[in-house]
């Protein structure tokens, strides 16, 4: 995998310190924080060759976490999060034991035994969120982080806004983006969309506002995104109101992270929330 971001400390006592994990199939990213301080200290974000078959990655994956000795660290609190599109929320009143495969089959075609099917439980919002992931990912990070705590991306933003005002909330990723849609302290809808151009991001934007009858809408961006890019300047057409993400409110950051813009991370840092 290619390196984007490393950001390692010299030293530090993995023993006071929690790790997150953010996988996708486009990459994975990782935040270290020492949770007495409340302060991230370290972050890598590594990407995978789109031009390789995806059969490559976990190979890609192994050999990158036993390359970097930061990433083998026997921290008291580790964190995975999935970044996969494969996923599907299910009220509680509609969930039994056998729903996850079969809606998750019924969207994205059939589960095989190549593929390891999982659920979180979104309490505040009542749903059952089931995904599927490639079952030699999960394979590869439950050897190296055994007692890891694992979830999917998508049950962080459904109970993540309380606020009442409507919000498009983005991530951009290399070469997909994670939208979700917040109206009157709801997230209603969370998707994963592949883009190549700016007219594609705002194609999906404007798709997912009309939805609701919106002729305008607050957005709010994250990940790797700049704001003098042909990409911030197409969405500038449509949304008359656009922020980038702040970091997490009551979180320290090592001088070497303030240095990046705050919404380069703040998504990932998000996962491993202070306060």
């Amino acid at each position: 995998m290619k390196t984007y971001f490393e950001i390692v400390p010299n030293s530090f006592y993995e023993e006071d310190c929690s790790m997150v994990c953010e996988m996708s199939y486009e990459g994975v990213s990782f935040a270290i924080k020492h949770d007495r301080d409340q302060r991230f200290i370290g972050l890598g974000v590594y990407h995978f060759d789109k031009s390789r078959p995806l059969v490559g990655y976990p190979i890609a994956l192994d050999i990158l976490i036993n390359s970097r000795p930061f990433l083998n660290r026997k921290y008291h609190k580790i964190s995975l999060v999935y970044s996969v599109k494969e996923s599907v929320l299910i009220p509680f009143a509609l969930y039994n034991r056998n729903t996850a495969a079969n809606a998750v089959s019924l969207l994205y075609g059939d589960v095989d035994d190549r593929e390891k099917v999982m659920t979180d439980i979104i309490s505040e919002s009542q749903y059952f969120n089931c995904f599927r992931v490639n079952n030699r990912v999960t394979e590869v990070l439950e050897n190296h982080y055994p007692d890891a705590a694992q979830w999917h991306l998508y049950s962080s933003l459904v109970g993540s806004n309380k606020n009442s005002e409507a919000k498009l909330s983005v991530i951009f990723y290399s070469y997909k983006i994670i939208v979700a849609m917040y109206l009157n302290g709801r997230c209603m809808i969370v998707n994963t969309f592949p883009y190549q151009s700016a007219q594609d991001v705002s194609y999906y934007l404007l798709s997912v506002r009309n939805i609701f009858g919106l002729a305008d809408v607050d957005l709010e961006v994250s990940g790797f995104i700049e704001q003098e890019s042909s990409l911030y300047h197409e969405l500038y057409k449509y949304f008359s109101k656009i922020s980038f993400e702040s970091l997490p409110e009551f979180c320290e950051f090592s001088e070497d992270i303030k240095q990046y813009p705050a919404h380069y991370f703040s998504h990932l840092f998000a996962l491993d929330a202070c306060g």
